[in-house]
């Protein structure tokens, strides 16, 4: 799969974006990519038809928002009170469950393609309102979906590095420098975890990518009270 085209995506007002196909989403497997598709739509379909409400994370949001990246799961960010029964809803569709993380991550199985049902995410983040209304219906390989915004995805990336992720540093810094960020809500969802989020920042920064010093002085400010 190729990457998208970069449009103007500040705050809210995000119209639909298409994501196409360039090439195969896992390396030269036809029937693999064949059953991502399915099991994107099947997924997607049957979350929906559960009434749950969710946003897409992970590697379609890397790819939708920032570089190219195999999207080996579909990844699906959903109150934790949605999880087990949406769990159960995958069961009875005959996908093979597990509770993987009881605390944060279950996982469905179709076809050799998992599902992430992630209703905590480090910081701890969890599915808010404003990350709903800041999502943005994107179609994927012929599936609309909702997607997780740019900015939310930037943070729940610097929020989750540690030895085995610093990929997911690297996730934020392509769409920092693809993409026209709100960046006083991102300033904002920074407070949850400003020490960590300002490393990331004065790495981009260090690597000559688009952050803001007014960005930069705020989360420090916040990250070491004058009082302290």
């Amino acid at each position: 799969m190729g990457p998208v085209k970069a449009g103007n995506n500040r705050g809210t007002n995000r119209s639909m974006r298409v994501v196409q196909s360039k090439s195969r989403t896992h390396d030269a497997d036809p029937d693999r990519d064949e059953n991502f598709r399915r099991v994107l739509a099947e997924s997607i379909a049957l979350t929906e038809r559960n009434a749950v409400q969710y946003l897409v994370g992970g590697s379609l949001a890397s790819l939708t928002w920032g570089r190219p990246s195999r999207t080996g799961d579909v990844d699906l960010l959903i109150d934790p009170r949605s999880a087990k029964p949406l769990l159960k809803a995958f069961a009875e569709a005959g996908y093979e469950t597990e509770e993987t993380f009881p605390q944060w991550l279950f996982k469905a199985r179709k076809d050799g393609i998992t599902v992430d049902l992630i209703f905590e995410m480090a910081g701890p983040l969890y599915l808010e309102p404003q990350m709903l209304e800041r999502g943005t219906v994107v179609e994927i390989l012929g599936t609309r979906v909702h997607m997780v915004s740019p900015e939310d995805f930037i943070v729940s990336q610097a929020m989750a590095f540690k030895e085995d992720t610093a990929v997911y540093w690297f996730n934020a810094l392509g769409v920092i420098a693809r993409q026209d960020l709100d960046w006083d809500y991102l300033v904002e969802m920074a407070q949850r975890g400003p020490r960590m989020f300002l490393s990331m920042l004065l790495l981009a920064q260090a690597k000559d990518f688009p952050v803001p010093d007014s960005a930069i002085r705020r989360i420090f400010a916040g990250a070491f009270p004058e009082d302290e």
